[in-house]
């Protein structure tokens, strides 16, 4: 995109003119200069001559003071001209003929002249000072408020706000549409509105035609001196385009050339511009670094599951075709309970296999993001059927559940289910002793609890279940947990374990609006 000078790039003199003062100020200017000669002509006699000029002059300097630069320069010209009038002799008349008299009206111009020089400069400069101030504060809080932004609709929603604050008027961004296939609701084809300040702002056709050709062209679009004929705002381009072009542009109000602090305003809009291209960016990079996790996540999965199967699935297909292949070579030579056994032997092997291929596609589909559709269902129905399912499977254990009637939430039973069975089976697989299975409300959510009396987590594993990665690095084996971490993610929960004690809980959030009271009754096996 070309570099391209600012609109406003016009000779000092023209850039800031002194602004005339309105009919107001100058009748104001007259009525303080009129009451400081009346003041002086009736105070003259008691406060002798001496002190009639500096009446004057104090008149000469209220009006600069409260009125700018060219209401102190008329001033001074009739303060110097009353004091000649009225209180020079011959009185009421222009005419003077004694020395001393010329030299105090000269002295009495120049000083007239610098006191209303002097002080519409002051004026002047507490305008300006108050003017960048102004700029300042917006751009103090453009900065913090497009730092902070986490999406690109905030991003061009402060911008905009931010610019229409310093321009005085609405401010619109547009977006360059890719595909020219028709007019678009918002105007003319290549340009659609984002976004506007007032919301209820729309471009007219000028303005979207202006638009699309800052958008085309890269270069900025000034506003139109005669808004019939042509646009009312200025567009300038901002954002990473194709080509010449740019992928956004901003309309807004030009500033009055008289305006002192409209040069500030006007580079505080291209500063703005500029830090909401670098918000764009950061948010562009912030996306693409997610997705570099995303895939690096990804490609950890394809290494674990691979160490996974060299470990866990070697031990089943040995066992599988070792009672296979000694099935079909010794038959005859072994004893019917020798081959039920291998049988037996033959068939758990394989019911683990299955049960392994099945984590191993759970997991896969969790970490590729697979969608679920969510329904109001029962959790304590789910643990319950969890700890059914945990007791048929370990049949010689005690597992025992203290399971409370909890509210509804957004859930998929099946996968609440999963959950609750993969800690449990944990629970009952890797420590000794008896396992409990408990379910409540806590603020805002309900949990489920399986405790047992083993040791507890590691201070690594509960780390790493406060993190967003599914998979542990390094993790060769034992896909429970990462399964159940992984549904409690998909199902907008956590897993939390206990520091301290043998206890991990399932957390899944209530629905908004929920009554957090739950039944008292317990079920309890």
């Amino acid at each position: 995109m070309e570099t391209v000078r600012s609109p406003y790039h016009l000779p000092p003199r023209a850039r800031f003119p002194m602004p005339w003062p309105g009919i107001g100020q100058l009748v104001a200017a007259v009525l303080v200069l009129g009451m400081a000669t009346l003041i002086a002509g009736s105070a003259g006699g008691q406060i002798g001559p001496a002190v009639i000029p500096l009446i004057l002059l104090t008149s000469v300097l209220v009006n600069a003071a409260a009125f700018g630069f060219w209401t102190g320069v008329l001033s001074a010209l009739g303060a110097f001209f009353l004091f000649s009038f009225f209180f020079i002799e011959p009185r009421h008349s222009f005419f003077t003929s004694r020395p001393q008299d010329l030299l105090m009206l000269a002295v009495m111009l120049v000083c007239a002249g610098l006191s209303g020089l002097m002080a519409g400069r002051m004026r002047e400069q507490v305008e300006a000072a108050e003017g960048r101030a102004d700029v300042l504060e917006v751009l103090s809080a453009a900065t913090f408020d497009l730092s902070s932004a986490t999406d690109e609709a905030t991003v061009l929603a402060r911008a905009a706000a931010h610019v229409a604050r310093l321009t005085l008027g609405p401010a619109v961004i547009l977006r360059a549409v890719p595909e020219r296939t028709g007019r678009t609701r918002s105007g003319p084809e290549g340009t659609a509105v984002v976004v506007a300040v007032p919301a209820a702002f729309r471009p007219g056709a000028m303005e979207l035609q202006a638009a699309d050709q800052a958008l085309t062209r890269g270069t900025t679009e000034f506003a139109s001196s005669d808004d019939r004929n042509g646009s009312g705002l200025t567009f300038l381009p901002f954002g990473p385009g194709p080509g010449r072009g740019a992928a956004l542009t901003i309309g807004h109000r030009p500033l009055a050339a008289a305006r002192r602090d409209t040069p500030d305003r006007e580079q505080a809009v291209r500063d703005i511009l500029h830090q909401a291209g670098t918000a764009l960016e950061r948010l562009a990079l912030a996306r693409k670094a997610e997705a570099e996790r995303i895939a690096g996540e990804r490609q950890m999965l394809r290494s674990t599951l691979l160490a996974s199967l060299s470990h866990d699935l070697r031990t089943p297909i040995a066992t599988i075709l070792g009672s296979l292949s000694t099935l079909r070579e010794f038959r005859r030579n072994l004893s019917a309970d020798a081959q039920l056994d291998l049988l037996a032997a033959a068939e758990e092997e394989a019911e683990r296999l299955k049960t392994y291929v099945e984590r191993l596609l759970q997991i896969t589909r969790l970490m590729n993001g697979g969608t679920v559709t969510l329904h109001r269902v029962a959790p304590a129905d789910c643990a319950r059927a969890a700890v059914a399912r945990a007791r048929r499977a370990f049949p010689g254990r005690t597992l025992s559940a203290d399971i409370a009637d909890l509210p509804l939430v957004e859930a998929d039973a099946s996968l609440i289910e999963q959950a609750v069975f993969g800690l449990t089976e944990n629970a009952l697989r890797y420590t000794p002793g008896a396992v409990s299975i408990a379910a409540g409300l806590r603020p805002g959510a309900v949990e489920i609890t399986v405790s047992d009396e083993g040791p507890g987590l590691s201070a690594e594993i509960r780390a790493w279940l406060a993190t967003p990665d599914l998979l542990r690095p390094g993790e060769g084996s034992g896909l429970g947990l990462p399964i159940a971490k992984g549904i409690a993610r998909t199902l907008g929960g956590r897993i939390e374990a206990a520091a301290g004690r043998a206890a991990i809980s399932l957390v899944l959030p209530l629905p908004a609006g929920t009554d957090p009271s739950a039944p008292k009754t317990k079920t309890a096996s």
